[in-house]
């Protein structure tokens, strides 16, 4: 009697990223037409319970990584790219005004932005804490302030100074909710799809052991090295053995 007995893995130990990729590999390995149609029933209920489990966790996985204020924090991002964008042509149009007043504070303005001019192109946080330091400076030097009457932006300035301080409360809410949502997907159903992959695993070895055929044991090996692979990735290691109570998955 053959003796096949999968490497153990902890998976429950895997994070839910590496968890949903091990499944999906797997389930996608089992799928594979020549291979499904010579697994026998039981096998196949379990690979059809294990791919309806992932499915859901995945589904899942993809929902917790967007947040509903995600929408929310786009409008804000345009409005203030906008403003800036307001800001910045009335300096380059002033620029070149037979307007002295107005030529000599559009060129101090100028000067002063320079180091911010492709402040939207950055990623949005970045963009936030360089808006942030930009108005700092701005609001405590009397020039600047004089010199944004002058071209009829100082009201812009404040209004920018509104937008980016919203941007910034809302994008720390949605990181915060995103985390939260990660957390509590993590305890949720990450639990059932490892429950449903220990019970195709276990299948495959007990058909590899009592019904065995060359597409079972090609499967079982391809299964074993991919639990291999992924052992190194878990909390569990051969030097500090998981908790007594996190049995692996068989």
């Amino acid at each position: 009697m053959s003796n096949f007995l999968f490497a153990a893995l902890y998976v429950a130990k895997l994070s839910i990223n590496n968890a949903f990729s091990l499944f999906k590999s797997s389930i996608e390995l089992a799928r594979i037409p020549s291979t499904e149609s010579q697994l026998g029933p039981v096998v196949t209920a379990a690979l059809n319970q294990f791919a309806d489990d992932n499915e859901d966790f995945g589904k899942q996985i993809n929902k917790n990584q967007k947040s509903g204020l995600t929408d929310d924090l786009k409008p804000l991002d345009n409005e203030r790219d906008s403003l800036f964008s307001v800001i910045k042509r009335a300096i380059i149009t002033y620029q070149k005004s037979s307007d002295e007043p107005k030529k000599a504070a559009a060129k101090l303005l100028y000067l002063f932005l320079t180091p911010y001019w492709n402040a939207g192109s950055l990623p949005l946080n970045s963009e936030t804490d360089i808006l942030d330091e930009l108005l700092t400076k701005y609001k405590t030097n009397p020039d600047l302030l004089a010199a944004a009457i002058q071209l009829n932006v100082g009201a812009t300035f404040t209004e920018l100074e509104t937008k980016n301080t919203a941007f910034k409360v809302l994008y720390k809410s949605r990181n915060t909710e995103v985390s939260a949502r990660e957390k509590a997907s993590g305890s949720s159903l990450k639990p059932t799809a490892v429950a449903s992959y220990i019970q195709f695993c276990t299948a495959i070895e007990q058909a590899a052991n009592l019904t065995p055929n060359p597409e079972i044991i090609a499967l079982f090996n391809q299964l074993d090295d991919l639990r291999k692979k992924y052992h190194s990735l878990e909390g569990g290691t051969k030097d500090t053995p998981p908790a007594p109570d996190d049995a692996p998955a068989k």
